[in-house]
């Protein structure tokens, strides 16, 4: 009996400890707390994003909009002693998606990966594209990805803006880092081929990559994944694309002109065309416009013919822009932005660029600009 007596009164102590360490956790954090005027939540009434956003002053609005439509504002909350809190359930879906946090003046964002839970969200005023997220599968695979390809980006980026892409040896270099990229980008796609992320990259790179490469990631993809809307644009972009090259014959289309005429690229047969891709929204398109008007006056009568094709969204914007830059030429848009039809099949993935097609329909050469396209023009018109 002393045994047993003496074993309770011990349980009963042990007992006694535990709930005084208990209990002294408990009021030691929301004393931590309310020092900072946050309150401590039960779990099941947790935020889908617990955000913490330093720098920042109380009231400063966020909002989170939908990557795939901009003008769509999912949720808005206020910062407070550099806290913040996302409670739509709107959030949390069983496929990943992809959303933007942001300040009102956009001066703040960070795009990033949610999945089925919540996540903690830290960021700092000034440096939020930095910001770290943690508790999305997603988004740590994309991170992955960033620091599989930041080293070939930040060395590529270099060399361009220090030496250029004259020099031989600097764009072997080059080429080369692209190509050890791509192989590095294709590799983590056909290892990840059950995720979003995937897909999502497969649709950013695939028109850089060409029909080839990318027809064997697709096909690579889980079929969830070649169903998503990321994999329904790669594969219009292989359905469209016709592998189009300096050497081969143009390859034909119809678009709709700024009075809304269905127009051929076709129908300028006969003449040197330069098929100019382009943009309202984008600076150099608008630096060069410029002095493509200037090339097209003096060569026009010699039988020189532009055929813009526009990578727009907004009609207003597109045809002010043409107003504006004085663009006499034919201009076409399907307003499809960078999903144009006209883009996929010459594989356009990036803007401007331009191909300058002879009388007989064969492509003679590839994203000549300023002097460049006149010393071409002039070479042609003399023989």
């Amino acid at each position: 009996m002393n045994h047993l007596h003496l074993f309770s009164l011990k349980s009963f102590r042990r007992y006694i400890l535990t709930y005084m360490v208990y209990i002294c956790l408990f009021l030691l954090l929301n004393s931590f707390a309310a020092k900072r005027n946050v309150y401590l939540m039960p779990l099941e009434n947790s935020p889908v994003i617990l955000g913490f956003a330093h720098g920042f002053k109380d009231s400063t609005w966020l909002y989170i909009e939908d990557l795939k439509f901009p003008a769509l504002i999912i949720d808005s909350t206020q910062i407070f002693n550099e806290r913040f809190y996302f409670n739509s359930k709107k959030l949390l879906s069983n496929k990943a998606k992809q959303y933007v946090i942001r300040t009102k003046s956009y001066s703040d964002f960070k795009n990033f990966w949610i999945d089925s839970k919540p996540i903690v969200f830290s960021g700092v005023k000034g440096q939020f594209r930095n910001s770290l997220v943690s508790g999305s599968v997603s988004h740590h695979l994309f991170e992955d990805f960033e620091k599989l390809s930041k080293p070939f980006i930040s060395e590529i980026d270099s060399l361009k803006r220090n030496y250029g892409t004259t020099d031989s040896l600097i764009w072997k270099r080059i080429l080369d880092l692209e190509e050890k990229l791509m192989q590095s980008s294709a590799k983590f796609i056909k290892h990840n081929y059950q995720s979003i992320i995937s897909a999502y990259l497969l649709s950013l790179y695939c028109r850089n990559w060409g029909l080839d490469l990318s027809t064997q990631l697709y096909n690579s993809l889980s079929t969830e994944n070649q169903r998503s809307d990321y994999g329904f644009a790669v594969n219009r972009f292989i359905t469209l694309n016709k592998k189009v090259e300096v050497g081969k014959q143009f390859e034909d289309f119809e678009q709709k002109s700024v009075d809304g005429k269905n127009i051929r690229l076709s129908s300028l047969k006969g003449k040197f065309i330069l098929l100019e891709f382009w943009a309202s929204w984008c600076g150099p398109c608008r630096k060069d416009n410029p002095n493509i008007l200037k090339i097209y006056n003096d060569y026009k009568s010699r039988g020189f013919e532009v055929f813009g094709v526009s990578l727009d969204v907004s009609e207003v914007e597109w045809k002010n822009a043409i107003a504006k830059d004085k663009l006499t030429w034919v201009n076409v848009s399907d307003l499809k932005g960078g999903d144009n039809g006209a883009a996929l099949i010459y594989g356009v993935y990036e803007i401007p660029s331009n191909f300058l097609i002879d009388p007989t329909g064969k492509i003679i050469a590839k994203n000549l600009r300023g002097e460049q396209l006149r010393i071409k023009l002039e070479s042609l018109f003399r023989n």
